[in-house]
């Protein structure tokens, strides 16, 4: 089970200091970061696909995450031809769609995650009433359509999830992006 300090991490905000070569000093949470990071990875990777989505749903639901101990975790890329592929066995597919157009806290542009979308070896009905679930707390509206069920958030950094018995997506507003200076 994924528990709340193993995404702890997700939120930590490097100091401004020690973003980059500025003065030649790194960050003195830098190991231990490195090690919550690998540590939150392996655990993604052996929980249940439930408690993937659940993850995935609660860490964003009330502010934008550090996405990429959450990508690396569960996919492989590909440099040469830019793919991505699954760690685990049972997801199919997954694509994560990365977007510029955000600033950073030194004024450059930088990339957020647009949307997450992954596609199941089986199908479920329990992934809709997982997302269903883990939104409380938050306003969203429901809506049904040919097996698609869609989730609209209000003051989430989620702005809608679409999840089908096979298919989890996300959608993430770009306005919520926080610079953790990864």
């Amino acid at each position: 089970m994924i528990t709340d300090k193993d995404l702890e991490i997700l939120y930590y905000i490097t100091q401004k200091k020690y973003r980059g070569i500025l003065d030649g000093e790194p960050d003195p949470m830098s190991l231990e970061n490195m090690n919550k990071e690998i540590h939150l990875e392996e655990v993604l990777l052996k929980s249940s696909l439930n408690d993937l989505i659940t993850t995935i749903v609660k860490v964003f639901k009330n502010k934008y995450a550090n996405p990429l101990p959450i990508w690396t975790g569960i996919v492989d890329y590909e440099i040469k031809t830019k793919k991505e592929n699954s760690k685990r066995k049972d997801i199919k597919e997954i694509q994560s769609e990365f977007k510029g157009g955000v600033e950073t806290d030194f004024g450059g542009n930088t990339e957020y995650l647009d949307n997450l979308f992954m596609e199941f070896q089986t199908p479920s009905q329990v992934f809709k009433d997982i997302v269903k679930n883990n939104l409380q707390g938050k306003t969203f509206t429901e809506n049904e359509q040919n097996n698609k069920t869609t989730f609209v958030i209000s003051n989430s950094s989620i702005s809608k999830i679409e999840v089908t018995p096979s298919t989890f997506h996300l959608f993430i507003n770009k306005s919520s992006f926080i610079d953790y200076g990864q």
